[in-house]
């Protein structure tokens, strides 16, 4: 080990470090770490490379490894996750946002603009750090019609969505504590064009088999039940009291689980049931629509 650290020698240390203990972006890690030391951005490292790091530097940077070589998400360690090209706070209360949960926040859009063009309602039910119900409200944002209620059954969690909405100073949206629909009751004050979920999906029996930094997050976000579609069922099931003739409902699924979840809605009387894949061709989104009157 060298007796004075630079960026570039520091990087050079962390990333094998990391990656032997489990990291599958171990240089990306290391440098987002140490950008957020430093309070630069992370390819500015690069214009720095030979700078000495002072020991206050090296002793917060050194937390942050152990840290994360303990599994804890570099979304935590950071305290933010961009999602959407926005920049969203997240803690240990909530999921951390998954880019591939981008393609059901593109399929709400679509539908949006398509059949509700003028405005609807619109819900996310276990809306986390609130990432995809806001960012459909700020893609609308100046669109006159459109409603937003966030929905989730941890406090704490909906504590995080509210900061995030003012960070990104969006007014629009509500939120509400609540198990699902528990806390709704159908009327005209509370119907949707559309609902969007991404609920848990993981098999119970495959709980104890994920990554380590997997384990650090909401184990309510997280487990499905034991086949892993037992919310699919329930929020198929009741969304229908909620949504307006023609109005639909857009979920994430876990792999191969797009096929059960379509019949889990045809079984409930959704119309026009469809799916949309990911960049790894996993059908990941699946969506289904009411029938207009």
């Amino acid at each position: 080990m060298t007796s004075t650290w630079t960026v570039l020698s520091l990087l050079n240390w962390a990333a094998p470090y990391l990656e032997k203990y489990g990291s599958t972006s171990p240089r990306l890690d290391a440098e987002l770490l140490l950008a957020k030391v430093l309070a630069c951005q992370r390819l500015e490292l690069y214009l720095r490379f030979d700078k000495p790091l002072a020991a206050a530097e090296l002793a917060s940077f050194k937390k942050l490894i152990l840290e994360r070589r303990q599994g804890v998400p570099v979304a935590y360690l950071l305290g933010e996750k961009e999602f959407w090209s926005l920049t969203f706070k997240v803690t240990p209360a909530v999921l951390v946002p998954r880019p591939e949960t981008e393609h059901l926040v593109e399929a709400a859009i679509s539908f949006l603009e398509e059949k509700f063009s003028t405005g609807c309602g619109v819900l996310d039910l276990g809306t986390g750090c609130g990432n995809i119900i806001l960012s459909l409200a700020h893609h609308f944002s100046g669109e006159a019609g459109f409603s937003w209620l966030g929905i989730d059954s941890w406090p704490a969690a909906l504590a995080v969505a509210a900061e995030n909405a003012c960070q990104l100073e969006i007014e629009a949206v509500s939120w509400l504590t609540s198990d699902l629909f528990a806390a709704l009751e159908p009327s005209k004050n509370f119907s949707f064009g559309l609902v969007v979920a991404n609920p848990p999906y993981i098999v119970s029996a495959e709980m104890a088999s994920l990554p380590p930094e997997v384990h650090c997050e909401p184990v309510a976000a997280l487990d499905g039940g034991p086949d892993g579609l037992e919310f699919y069922r329930r929020i198929a099931a009741t969304a229908r009291d909620f949504l307006v003739p023609g109005g639909g409902l857009i979920f994430e699924v876990g792999d191969e689980q797009a096929e059960e979840v379509k019949k889990i809605l045809a079984s409930n009387g959704y119309s026009a049931i469809s799916g949309l894949f990911d960049l790894a061709r996993c059908e990941r989104v699946v969506m289904g629509r009411m029938k207009d009157e």
